[in-house]
């Protein structure tokens, strides 16, 4: 059975919607539970907390502890009172997915405010469960989507312009991995819907990502960055989410998973590891290398890492490498969704060579 789920329910990108987060609050419930990041909730939580003041409206509020994870959940159930009727996320991509983690164990509706461009958690009915270290456990799916995401692209502007970057290569990689799924098969309008939604946000972020990023240093919140906010927070959800099994993630992000387990990598963030990925991805295909070398350059131009150095190690260990492409592979892993048989040590290889060509391109 293939489940189509577009989501989220509501979304809204405007300026100034912080002050209007106890309106859409009030829709699905009166009692909200918070769970922020330190630094999300210094840059919204002033303008949330006046909102709910002006409107009488109480609220609780706990601190996210870091990484998403089963501990993290422990940690936040037993804070949740019996009163409360809805769970609100305020943060990046992580703080998300354990709000909506949270949210569907206690089977209450999620609000999710996103201060970061760097993925699609705050609308994806899923999560994305780590260890307290950072290496990838699972992914959980959700029945139930959010049903608001709030934006306010002036907060997304004023963050950290890496984490753009690395949303725009978590969403440009959502075509690369669902094309080669389809090669040749019969498609349902699902997958088909799925399919073009992938190939909008890659026209969208390929015609936009320069002059986004340009403009976001600069401070100026521009058409260019509000298209790739769109494109990374909710065009990329919906690609999943129309063509749930048949456009689903394939190398990239398994690869992405697999990595986790290298320390010096924990400092990376998802869609830098994800963008690697597919480069990986392109080795495991047999792309050639000036096709590759194509992409990194691409990605030099937004400064998107291109070599394991870029991503945070300082000597390559053969051990530690097999046993990322060993986590990338695991059963149930997205690699096998790939035309192809995958083995352990074709993808130990392909991050290698990923790794020796990007160098290369890096002293040419």
């Amino acid at each position: 059975m293939h489940v189509a789920k577009a989501y989220p329910t509501n979304y809204v990108q405007e300026d100034g919607i912080l002050a209007n987060t106890a309106d859409w609050i009030r829709k699905f419930g009166t009692v909200p539970f918070f769970v922020a990041g330190p630094t999300a909730w210094s840059k919204a939580g002033p303008q949330i907390s006046q909102s709910l003041h002006e409107n009488g409206l109480g609220f609780h509020l706990e601190l996210f502890a870091g990484h998403c994870s089963d501990q993290e959940l422990e940690r936040l159930l037993p804070k949740v009172p019996p009163s409360v009727d809805i769970i609100v996320g305020v943060g990046g991509g992580q703080c998300m997915d354990t709000a909506k983690l949270l949210a569907n164990r206690l089977k209450l509706p999620v609000l999710n405010v996103s201060t970061l461009a760097s993925t699609c958690a705050a609308s994806a009915a899923q999560s994305i469960i780590y260890t307290p270290e950072h290496v990838f456990v699972r992914t959980e799916q959700f029945d139930a989507a959010p049903v608001a995401v709030l934006v306010e692209p002036a907060v997304i502007r004023d963050a950290p312009v890496r984490y753009l970057t690395a949303g725009i290569a978590d969403t440009f990689v959502k075509w690369y991995e669902a094309m080669p799924l389809n090669a040749g098969k019969a498609m349902n309008a699902k997958t088909k819907a799925g399919l073009k939604m992938a190939e909008l946000i890659r026209d969208l972020l390929f015609e936009y990502s320069d002059q986004a990023i340009v403009d976001c240093e600069k401070g100026e919140t521009s058409e260019a960055l509000r298209q790739v906010i769109d494109a990374n927070i909710l065009l990329s959800g919906l690609v999943g989410g129309l063509g749930r099994h048949t456009c689903a993630s394939s190398g990239a992000h398994s690869i992405h998973y697999g990595m986790t387990v290298i320390p010096e990598m924990h400092h990376a963030l998802h869609g830098e590891l994800v963008g690697y990925g597919l480069l990986c991805q392109f080795k495991l295909e047999g792309k050639s290398d000036s096709e590759i070398v194509d992409f990194m350059k691409f990605y030099q131009k937004i400064n998107l890492p291109i070599s394991l150095f870029d991503l945070g190690m300082t000597d390559i260990r053969e051990d530690v490498l097999h046993q990322a492409a060993h986590h990338a592979c695991a059963p149930g892993r997205s690699i096998h969704n790939l035309p192809f048989p995958v083995s352990e040590e074709n993808v130990y290889q392909a991050i290698l060579d990923t790794h020796r060509l990007g160098e290369s391109v890096k002293h040419a």
